[in-house]
Order: structure tokens, then C-alpha cells, then sequence
């Protein structure tokens, strides 16, 4: 009787382990799809090749570009000042922005030039 029950178990086993192999089967017929994604994926280099476009746009708005350094503390100062400062994105000592270099932060830049040290980026 113990015989019995070990050669089923063994049987069951062996049907387990057929009933696996088919799923394995479907498993490689979902693979062929992926190889047609992957021939999408050779498409998409032509799209980066439009990044180096990108770059050299960004090359030149980084000629019109001012560098914005706070040297000098906030505290004590008047509040439009404290304010403006903060438009400019420095908020502690040593702080430093690249700032579009436009009439409007030049104009930001007069306000606390007694603040900042400005160069050119």
C-alpha cells in the first residue's frame, strides 16, 4: 500500500511537472512580440538624435544668463529688498542663481546690487 502511494505521488509528480512545461511552451510564443517591440525600440534613436537641438537652444539662452551670488545678510533689510532677493531665488548668504539676463533682473539686480555680486554666464 505504501508502494502504491508512492508510485502515485511520483505519477502526480510527473503530471505537475508536464502540466509546467506547457505554460514554458506559451511563455516563448509571448517572446516573439517582444522582439517586435524591440525593433521598436531601434526607431527611437532618430528621436535622439532631436536632443542635440535641444542642447545648443539651451547653449544659447545660457549666453543671456547672469550668475546672482548673495554676499551680504538679509537681516535689518527693508522688506522689498528682503523680497526682491527672494524673487531672485537667494534666500542665505552664498546662495547663487542663474538669472535670465533681462531688463527685469537687471532691474531686480539695481535694487540689491549692495547685496549681490553679478557675472556673466
Amino acid at each position: 500500500m505504501a508502494e502504491e502511494k508512492v508510485a502515485g505521488a511520483a505519477e502526480e509528480t510527473a503530471t505537475e511537472a508536464a502540466v509546467a512545461k506547457k505554460p514554458a511552451a506559451k511563455k516563448t510564443a509571448a517572446k516573439k512580440p517582444a522582439a517586435k517591440k524591440a525593433a521598436t525600440k531601434k526607431a527611437e534613436p532618430a528621436a535622439e538624435k532631436k536632443a542635440p537641438a535641444k542642447k545648443r537652444a539651451a547653449k544659447a539662452a545660457a549666453a543671456g544668463t547672469l550668475t546672482v551670488k548673495l554676499v551680504r545678510s538679509l537681516s535689518g533689510r527693508k522688506k522689498d529688498q528682503i523680497a526682491t532677493a527672494c524673487s531672485l531665488g537667494l534666500h542665505r548668504v552664498g546662495h547663487v542663481t542663474v538669472q535670465p539676463d533681462n531688463a527685469a533682473t537687471r532691474g531686480k539686480i539695481a535694487k540689491i546690487a549692495h547685496l549681490v555680486e553679478v557675472t556673466n554666464a
